[in-house]
């Protein structure tokens, strides 16, 4: 698992906040309870990382609070994100992680939330994004799924599980039918093993993570692969070199962003400066905790992790992106009539 140096900046720079200020913010936190927020429901990897998260931030934390989880599934992870915009406590007692699709939702149409206002705390992982159908599948790669209807499983349009095949129905010509509406990865998992849908795109490491006998025993063949790389797909063919136009690839590149946010964690906008400090230093000290690294191995978390700054970096690129092409992803993935003009 490969800590990046940043981190060990970012945790040094924050430690060496003014004594007084961190005796405030003990005393804040004192006898209080943190709530992490989850954006889907239990039984794939993003609740995994939000409950590892959970289980190990509260021993840095100034004041050691008690930690609880809260599920907030709805919209593929748009709902947790407004509520933590507008509704959640802006005291440093709630935090949440993102589903990374959702990054960019605001862009394509209009939506209760702007990530540029988040108040960062930095990334638990990284990770490579695929395609995969249930072994039975017969079209099993891109070239037979522009002849065949395949049915894949997704939560909602702000996440890459929808996002990423509706764009290659329209790039590539695939004839994907979209299921969507599954309020977290369990759910798409439990759907692929009764038959519901025959596939879904997802995190490599969330297969892995929440179902590694389907890796096991071989039960998925994987079609495609986008963003961080795989080592374990390799052959398997990546998006970008599909692409047949600049313009194409400047919309996959949109999408792609994504990827690089990774596991990110959160705090409402308007929280006091040395409570998001505190918790900033919290996350990228537990990042660097033994016991923390020994508990995602045994529940087969890849550690990728990012700090604030560049969680800030990526949602600055995206942010960049060229109207025009933010509006012809709108349209192909059928969010233009909900769009600012």
């Amino acid at each position: 698992m490969n800590i990046r140096p940043a981190l060990f900046a970012l945790a040094a720079g924050v430690l060496a906040a003014v004594p007084a200020v961190a005796d405030e913010v003990a005393d804040f936190y004192k006898g209080k309870t943190v709530t992490v927020v989850v954006p889907v429901s239990p039984g794939g990897t993003f609740h995994l990382y939000a409950q590892i998260v959970e289980q190990h931030i509260g021993r840095y934390i100034p004041g050691n609070p008690t930690t609880v989880l809260q599920n907030r599934p709805g919209a593929g992870g748009v709902t947790a994100n407004a509520f933590i915009m507008h509704a959640a406590p802006k005291d440093g007692t709630m935090f949440a992680e993102i589903n990374p699709g959702t990054m960019t939702l605001p862009l394509l149409r209009s939506a209760r939330y702007d990530p540029r206002k988040f108040e960062w705390m930095g990334s638990v992982a990284v990770r490579g994004y695929c395609g995969a159908v249930w072994h039975t599948v017969a079209a099993d790669t891109i070239e037979k799924m522009k002849k065949s209807t395949v049915v894949l499983g997704a939560t909602g349009q702000g996440s890459q599980n929808f996002q990423i095949p509706t764009l290659m129905n329209h790039l590539l010509g695939t004839r994907y039918k979209i299921v969507s509406g599954y309020k977290g990865g369990g759910e798409i998992n439990l759907a692929i093993e009764t038959g519901e849908v025959q596939g879904r795109a997802n995190f490599y490491e969330g297969f892995v993570g929440a179902k590694s006998d389907w890796i096991r025993d071989s039960k998925l063949k994987f079609f495609f692969v986008i963003g961080p790389d795989i080592p374990a797909l390799k052959g398997v063919p990546a998006l970008k070199s599909l692409m047949k136009t600049d313009e194409d690839r400047r919309m996959l590149s949109l999408i792609e962003t994504t990827l690089q946010l990774g596991q990110a964690f959160f705090l409402p906008p308007g929280t006091p400066r040395a409570r998001v400090d505190a918790l900033t230093n919290a996350f990228a000290r537990m990042l660097q905790d033994k016991q923390f690294l020994a508990d995602a191995k045994k529940r087969k978390l890849v550690i990728e992790p990012r700090t604030r700054a560049q969680n800030q970096a990526v949602v600055a690129e995206a942010y960049a992106v060229p109207p025009e092409v933010a509006k012809k992803v709108a349209s192909i993935l059928g969010l233009d009539k909900g769009r600012k003009k």
